[in-house]
């Protein structure tokens, strides 16, 4: 019989209440352990389906999945919504009040005119990612926090 893994957690006592989310696999899929003192711990799968958002179109609301985000892009008081299938939709908010709705593990602000899809990066040359067939420009009040999502195997120059 095959014994089983187990990854144990051991958290101080005064910070027993505080949840600790377990980010699972490349699909990241997220767990949150809830632990009470004086309880069992109690697991809540978070997301184990498909996060979506209804974006207002013309006259209704169209249903889109956030995964089909590759980025969002300021244009003035409206922002445009880029899709992996092609299309893009324009709503009537900025960029700023899109952003605090999308979820952090997914989405990223790098630079003040783009917010990006991380699941949709493929590749990044100097100071620009490549999305789909474009390429967006990282800003420098956003290098940073943008560069420090990922793991940088080989070489990489640093500006310190």
């Amino acid at each position: 019989m095959e014994k089983k893994q187990q990854l144990v957690i051991i958290v101080p006592e005064e910070l027993a209440e505080i949840p600790v989310k377990v980010l699972k696999g490349s699909a990241r899929k997220e767990l949150v352990l809830c632990v009470k003192p004086g309880e069992e711990a109690i697991l809540h799968n978070e997301c184990t389906c498909r996060k979506y958002s209804f974006v207002w179109q013309r006259d209704s609301y169209e249903k889109i999945a956030l995964e089909d985000i590759l980025w969002i892009e300021a244009d003035r008081s409206y922002s445009v919504i880029h899709l992996s299938n092609g299309h893009s939709m324009t709503v009537s908010f900025n960029l700023s009040v899109i952003v605090k709705d999308l979820p952090e593990n997914d989405f990223i602000r790098i630079h003040r005119s783009y917010v990006i899809n991380l699941m949709h990066v493929e590749s990044m040359t100097g100071n620009c990612l490549k999305i789909g067939n474009s390429l967006l420009t990282i800003g420098r009040e956003y290098r940073d926090t943008f560069l420090n999502r990922f793991i940088f195997l080989g070489i990489r120059r640093s500006n310190k």
